[in-house]
C-alpha cells in the first residue's frame, strides 16, 4: 500500500467513522424522583419536536428508565410528562440550553440523563426570562429569585452526583421543581406587568359556550349574562341535519332567542368539522369533491339564515388532524383546500362576518408523536399550507386539550403563532 492509498483510507474510515456515530440512536435514561427508572406505561406519551414544538413521527423504543430513537433531522427537543413532586404532573423539555439537539452534537455524548437535562435546561430558560423581565421593568418577587437560587444550588448538587444516575436525578428533580415555579410566577408577573400598562379594552371577548342558555335553570343564564360578554351556539352538520335535505337549526335558534335583550356576542361553532361523532352518517366517507361541495352548501345556507343574527363564526373546525377516528381523512393539500373555499363562502354570504379557523391540540404531540395519518399536520404547518394557499380569514382559534404543561410552555407555544400576523382567539380548553 502506497502512502496515498494508507491516507485515503484511515481519510474514509474517519469519515465512515464519523458517519456512523451522527446517525446513531439517541440513548437516554429517565429516572423518578426517587431514583428509580420510571415505568415503560408512563412513557407513552414520550417525543421529540422541533423549536416550533411540531413533533417528528418516531419509533421510541421503551424499556423501564430508558428510550432508544433516532434523531430526527434538524435541532429537536426532547418532551415527556413526569411527576415533579411539589409541582405536579407536567410535560417536562430538554433542548441542549435552548439551542436543540442534533445528531451531531448528541454523536459522542454516551446516554444522556433525562433527569439532568430537563433540570438545567429549564433553569437556563427561567434565567433568560428573569432577564428578559427585569428588560421590561418587571419586579422580579423576591420569593422568585429564591426560587432560582435553589435550583442552582441544586443542580450543583446533581452535577456532584454525575457518577450516581439514582443521587443526581432525585437532586436534578428538586431543582427542576424550582425552576418550574419560577417559571410560572415570572410569566405570570410579566402578564400583570403589561396588562397593567396596556389601555383598556372594552370590547375584549370572553366567553363560553352557551348551548344550555335556552334550556338551562334561570340561575345559569343569570350567572352566564354576568360572566361573559361571548357565547358560543351550536351549528354541529349532525345535530342540524340529520338526514340529508331535512334542515333543523331550532337549537341555535333557541339559544339566540334567549340571549335577546342581552349585551352578549354570538360565535357560530362549527360550519365544518368532519369528525365521526357530528357528521351524519349520509355525509361520511364520501369522495373529497362531494363533500367539498356539501360542506359549502352547509356554510352558505347556515349563514344565509342567520347573518342578520350571527357574525363570528368558526368557519371549519379541526382539519389539520380530523377525523381522529371512524372516518377516512383526505390529505392535507385537500383540507387546505376545503378551508380555503370555506371562508370564501361565508365571506361571500356576509361580507362583515368574522371568520375563525380553529385548531385543536397545539402541541400536536398527541396526534403526531408517533404515526400521524396523511391527513395530520401541526397547526403551525396547516396554517402556513393556508398562508401559502391566500386564505383569507381573521383570526386563529387555538384549544388548549391534550395539555399537561406549565404556564411559561403554554407561553412558549402561544408565541410560536405570532408569526401569522393573525389575532388569536383561545376558543376552548
Amino acid at each position: 500500500m502506497t502512502r496515498r492509498d494508507w491516507m485515503t483510507t484511515v481519510g474514509l474510515t474517519a469519515l465512515t467513522s464519523a458517519s456512523a456515530a451522527a446517525s446513531a440512536p439517541v440513548r437516554c435514561t429517565i429516572l423518578d424522583h426517587l431514583g428509580e427508572p420510571v415505568p415503560v406505561d408512563a412513557l407513552a406519551r414520550f417525543h421529540v419536536c422541533d423549536l416550533l414544538l411540531r413533533p417528528s413521527p418516531s419509533a421510541p423504543q421503551f424499556s423501564p428508565g430508558h428510550v432508544v430513537f433516532d434523531a430526527p433531522d434538524g435541532p429537536f427537543r426532547i418532551a415527556v410528562p413526569l411527576r415533579v413532586p411539589g409541582f405536579g404532573h407536567v410535560f417536562v423539555y430538554a433542548d441542549k440550553r435552548g439551542a436543540g439537539y442534533t445528531r451531531a452534537t448528541l454523536a459522542n455524548t454516551g446516554d444522556l440523563l433525562l433527569n439532568y437535562e430537563f433540570a438545567a435546561d429549564r433553569l437556563s430558560t427561567v434565567r433568560a426570562l428573569a432577564d428578559a423581565c427585569r428588560k421590561l421593568g418587571v419586579v422580579v418577587p423576591a420569593a422568585t429569585e429564591r426560587r432560582i437560587v435553589a435550583s442552582s444550588e441544586l443542580l450543583r448538587k446533581a452535577d456532584s452526583f454525575r457518577l450516581d444516575l439514582p443521587g443526581c436525578a432525585r437532586a436534578s428533580m428538586e431543582s427542576l421543581r424550582e425552576s418550574l415555579w419560577a417559571g410560572e410566577e415570572l410569566v405570570h408577573e410579566r402578564a400583570k406587568h403589561r396588562i397593567a400598562r396596556q389601555a383598556q379594552r372594552p370590547g375584549f371577548l370572553f366567553g363560553c359556550n352557551a348551548f344550555d342558555f335556552a334550556d338551562g335553570p334561570n340561575w345559569y343564564r343569570e350567572q352566564y349574562s354576568a360572566l361573559f360578554n361571548y357565547a358560543t351556539i351550536p351549528y354541529y352538520r349532525g345535530m342540524v341535519e340529520a338526514q340529508r335535505g331535512h334542515l333543523d337549526y331550532s337549537r341555535a335558534e333557541g339559544i339566540i332567542k334567549a340571549l335577546q335583550g342581552t349585551s352578549i356576542l354570538v360565535k357560530g361553532h362549527p360550519l365544518i368539522f368532519l369528525v365521526a361523532t357530528d357528521t351524519p352518517a349520509w355525509l361520511k366517507n364520501l369522495p373529497f369533491a362531494e363533500t367539498k361541495a356539501l360542506c359549502l352548501a352547509h356554510v352558505r345556507e347556515s349563514i344565509r339564515r342567520f347573518r342578520s343574527r350571527v357574525h363570528v363564526w368558526d368557519v371549519i373546525n379541526e382539519a389539520h388532524v380530523q377525523p381522529d377516528e371512524g372516518m377516512e381523512g383526505f390529505t392535507c393539500v385537500q383540507n387546505v383546500e376545503l378551508t380555503v373555499a370555506a371562508l370564501e363562502v361565508a365571506r361571500e354570504m356576509d361580507p362583515t362576518c368574522y371568520r375563525l379557523v380553529n385548531n385543536t391540540g397545539t402541541w400536536t404531540d398527541y396526534y403526531m408523536g408517533r404515526k400521524p395519518k396523511p391527513w395530520q399536520q401541526s397547526v403551525y404547518d396547516y396554517l402556513t399550507m393556508m398562508k401559502r394557499a391566500g386564505a383569507q380569514y381573521e383570526a386563529i382559534g387555538l384549544q388548549y386539550y391534550h395539555s399537561g404543561r406549565d404556564m411559561l410552555e403554554f407561553e412558549r407555544n402561544l408565541e410560536t403563532f405570532g408569526s401569522f400576523g393573525k389575532p388569536v382567539h383561545l376558543t376552548e380548553l
